[in-house]
């Protein structure tokens, strides 16, 4: 069962692109871990 789909998503930081048509779905199925180093962007992604 898909609980998010996101699709062609795009995400700037002032002038700097962070991504760019980024699609993906979440299930209930499967985890998902999310992991870097500090300021890399994981909240601003989620």
């Amino acid at each position: 069962m898909n609980v998010i789909s996101l699709q062609n998503i795009e995400k700037s930081y002032g002038t700097r692109l962070l991504f760019k048509e980024v699609s993906m779905t979440f299930t209930t199925e499967k985890r998902l871990g999310l992991v870097g180093i500090n300021g890399t962007g994981k909240s601003t992604f989620l």
